[in-house]
């Protein structure tokens, strides 16, 4: 460098390159020097002095060593290798903490290069104290029959490094009458945490602790797979803790690990802890929608509520599935202070009658809800006893499914079984089930049974393949290999449930075509097909529902003459209504189904098995309950029209239109001779213009007079077999009033007759077909043949609409009279198609036809006519 004096005074000062880099260099040097100094000073600091804040404004370097609680560093289980990161953190100061301290996961690379920094006294690492913890006690858990290492979470080789997904498990407890020492150490608590993330295979990064004033401990842990915190309220005797991670496998089983490990129960005192947990699935899943119903069943309820009270009974994998038992306290409905007053000895109403206060018992198969203890009884009837009492003389059941016994429980309170068959894929659930819901499979109460049902002499049972047992043993279009059922209960798959072989089952498969050869004449097939859809849900088509269709569309293809579909009135506790759907092998069937309630009680008496105490066996099935069942669901109604609009009860409704005209009777019709002649008697005329858009006085005919198959079957019997009954207690003009007045039709099962109660009884047949209100069809007695039923008839009844179409089971058939066909002029004469009252028995056919004929002929009269003329012989030759 050089100076020199220029023009004017001035100096000027020339600086040489190389001095200008050196200058550079060496400030970068010292620079780089400073900043690793201080870095070594403050790592060395925080490991020493493990990072402690002021405790009563002291400087935490003038706190002796032996002030400060040891904590344990996260270690790499044998064989693992720790993923790269990055660790960084802030720590704000505050006079809330009396201390806070971090630690993270030491490998030997990490040690050598601590050691390398701090030389070769300085340690990385605080000394691990070890904490024992009693992981033996007992804290009312329930028994598992899975792996207890089956929440490892543990992966072996390049697994480390695989992807994890967007996704993951929740897990929420709260814990109270905690120990108040153990919430407020921090290194029992880091201990315990340690233990826990290790237990079940996760990777511990570092975590971070608090130790607040005056008492309370919180502490945050960096998981691999996510993190792991908690907080206590030592005063309170709480602790709240949470674990998400993204692992492979279920949270689930660490719960009675958290019990053991957190739920500390105080040194003085008698209460013990109470744990509330919750398990959530969160995030965003790429897989398949197979898993739907594990969320929304189990992980739904219980697992991911918060409930006073929840116990895992067991948890048993099978060969084929997953049985999950638990025990639930459900509030509203229950308490936890109910249920341990009934478990006292205290003399209250609690503790002697202990059972009403129980907790709920819930079995899920695969996470799906199958059964609970508080809707046993009026599921497991309700899929059985409508079927059993419709069924004329049921001897054979056969049970597809229905593993926990309670189907065949119901079953065999038949006094008419002579055999149940159980066919059951799962021998494991039928053992789990015995030991774990022995009152599902309870038989005791019955006269002459077994404790255990399935040790009843009445069941066999098959631990194979149902449905392949069904199309190996009855071989469709070929001879069964054994006698065939009368009954068929399939309790098994819903079809809600998105598998292949689900869909393959429900869509025309071996084993449905198998079911004609295996019912007995008269044979009815009942299964239940899941949660009923809510009326505003889409067309089932669109919905997990489509399976339920398909099953539905193949019994109908199958030629199963009638379908009933009905519903549990949702008190089996599911989410919803649940649905059944019976399928009769003969039409008549359904006059069984459709019996008045009385008689329904009259086979509970007479065909139900005596019980030891002598009360009924039954606890939700009577009488009353099966007339809910007569007809389906408005749900079923609104879906089945929502996919198929076009057919004529979906489009008609039930006929009862605001908007349209109701002509009143006084009004617009009069009774007065037929203009058929004498020989026709009275008729009915129109006094004024009637259009074909109005109704005639429905207002008036709905309140019909109606006998049932059973009162119409009896009247017969009486004027047939007894025929003094007709003589001397009016049952002859019982008869005629019936057959002279009445519509005889058979969509209910056998004939059943329908009387207008107004002077629409008084409307007379229109031969050729010419008549102007009813039934509008092109066959009249002019071109049918009285020994062969027409097909506009028989579609009526035996058409494929007519087999399943809840549309029309729910409406009502019997006021055509009130609908014009076409526009009726003032004096016009009414007149209906009789051929259309003669129902579908060819009996009936084929003596309305030849009446018909003859009247319409004019060598006959019709019977009212004929009772009439009698009469009034009778009253003028007294």
């Amino acid at each position: 460098m050089e100076s020199r004096r220029a023009q004017g005074d001035q100096y000027e000062v020339v600086v040489a390159k190389k001095f200008v880099v050196l200058s550079l260099l060496l400030s970068v040097i010292l620079a780089f020097l400073v900043g690793r100094t201080a870095r070594v000073m403050i790592l060395a600091d925080h490991r020493s002095e493990g990072r402690f804040h002021s405790i009563a404004g002291a400087s935490p370097l003038q706190m002796p060593l032996s002030t400060i609680a040891v904590l344990p560093d996260p270690v790499l289980k044998p064989g693992k290798t720790a993923p790269p990161t990055q660790y960084m953190s802030k720590t704000f100061d505050t006079t809330m903490s009396a201390s806070t301290q971090s630690r993270w996961i030491i490998t030997e690379d990490g040690k050598q290069q601590c050691t390398n920094n701090l030389g070769q006294n300085d340690e990385c690492a605080a000394p691990l104290t070890k904490i024992s913890l009693d992981l033996n006690a007992s804290h009312g858990k329930g028994t598992s029959f899975s792996d207890p290492k089956r929440c490892n979470n543990e992966v072996n080789g390049n697994e480390d490094e695989r992807e994890h997904l967007p996704m993951g498990q929740h897990l929420l407890m709260d814990i109270e009458n905690v120990d108040n020492d153990f919430l407020n150490s921090e290194q029992r608590l880091a201990t315990a945490m340690l233990e826990l993330v290790d237990r079940c295979g996760l990777t511990l990064l570092s975590y971070h602790c608090h130790k607040l004033k005056p008492k309370g401990v919180s502490c945050a842990g960096v998981l691999l797979e996510s993190h792991v915190s908690f907080h206590t309220w030592p005063a309170q005797g709480v602790i709240t803790l949470d674990l998400f991670t993204c692992g492979p496998n279920s949270l689930l089983p660490l719960v009675p690990t958290v019990e053991k490990l957190f739920a500390v129960p105080p040194v003085k005192g008698v209460t013990q802890p109470k744990v509330v947990w919750a398990h959530k699935i969160r995030g965003f899943d790429d897989e398949s929608k197979e898993d739907i119903a594990l969320i929304s069943d189990m992980q739904y309820f219980p697992v991911g509520r918060m409930t006073d009270f929840k116990m895992e009974i067991v948890s048993a994998n099978t060969q084929f599935q997953r049985v999950d038992i638990y025990d639930v306290i459900l509030a509203p409905f229950q308490n936890l202070n109910d249920y341990r007053k009934a478990q006292s000895t205290d003399g209250s109403y609690h503790s002697h009658h202990p059972e009403l206060f129980e907790p709920d018992r819930f079995l899920y198969l695969d996470g799906v809800l199958q059964s609970r203890r508080s809707g046993d009884a009026a599921y497991h009837e309700t899929l059985v006893h409508p079927a059993m009492f419709a069924h004329a003389n049921p001897k054979r059941v056969a049970i597809i499914g229905g593993g926990e016994g309670a189907t065949l429980r119901e079953v065999l309170k038949h006094k008419t079984v002579e055999k149940a068959v159980m066919i059951e894929i799962d021998e494991i659930l039928v053992n789990v089930s015995r030991q774990y819901l022995p009152s599902w499979s309870d038989c005791s109460m019955l006269d002459g049974s077994a404790p255990s049902c399935f040790d009843d002499a009445r069941v066999q049972t098959h631990y194979i393949d149902a449905f392949q047992w069904f199309i190996d043993t009855f071989p469709s279009g070929m001879k069964p290999k054994e006698d065939p059922f009368d009954l068929i209960i399939m309790d098994a798959l819903d079809p809600q449930v998105q598998k292949d072989f689900v869909n393959a089952l429900y869509d025309g498969s071996a084993f449905l075509h198998s079911l004609p050869n295996a019912l007995a004449d008269g044979g009815i097939f009942v299964a239940q097909v899941g949660a009923g859809g809510a009326i505003n849900d889409p067309a089932e088509h669109l919905t997990l529902n489509l399976n339920r269709i398909k099953f539905i569309e193949s019994l109908v293809s199958l030629g199963f003459p009638s379908i009933r579909d009905f519903t549990d009135g949702g008190h089996s506790g599911f989410e919803a209504s649940w649905q059944i759907i019976a399928a009769f092998k003969d039409v008549n069937t359904k006059a069984d189904w459709l019996a008045n309630p009385s008689l329904v009680d009259l086979k509970i008496h007479s065909r139900s098995l005596p019980t030891i105490d002598g009360t009924t066996p039954f606890h939700y099935f009577d009488g009353p309950l099966m007339q809910t069942f007569h007809h389906p669901s408005k749900q079923s109604e609104v879906h089945f029209c929502k996919g198929n609009p076009t057919i004529k009860d979906c489009i008609q409704g039930h006929g009862f239109d605001p908007e349209r005209e109701n002509l009143q009777l006084s009004d617009t019709l009069e009774v007065r001779q037929s203009t058929l002649g004498e020989r026709a008697g009275r008729g009915v005329f129109a006094k004024v213009d009637i259009p074909q858009s109005a109704y005639i006085g429905l207002d008036k005919l709905i309140p019909i007079i109606h006998g049932s198959t059973q009162t119409f079957d009896l009247i017969a019997k009486w004027c047939n077999r007894i025929p003094w009954i007709c003589d001397y207690f009016w049952g002859e003009e019982l008869e005629y009033y019936t057959f002279g007045y009445g519509h005889i039709f058979s969509y209910n099962g056998l004939e059943e007759v329908f009387v207008d109660s107004t002077f629409h009884c008084f409307i007379n047949h229109a031969c050729t077909a010419a008549n102007n209100v009813g039934h509008n069809l092109t066959v009249s007695e002019s071109n049918a043949d009285p020994k062969v039923m027409h097909t506009e008839i028989l579609e009526y009844y035996y058409g494929r609409h007519s087999v399943y179409n809840p549309a029309a089971d729910r409406q009502v058939h019997f006021y055509s009279s009130a609908f014009p066909l076409r526009n009726i002029r003032a004096g016009e004469e009414l007149f209906d198609n009789y051929i259309a009252m003669s129902g579908r028995s060819l009996v009936y056919w084929n003596e309305s036809v030849t009446e018909l004929k003859a009247q319409c002929n004019g060598v006959d009269v019709g019977i009212v006519r004929e009772y009439d003329t009698r009469e009034e012989h009778r009253l003028q030759n007294p």
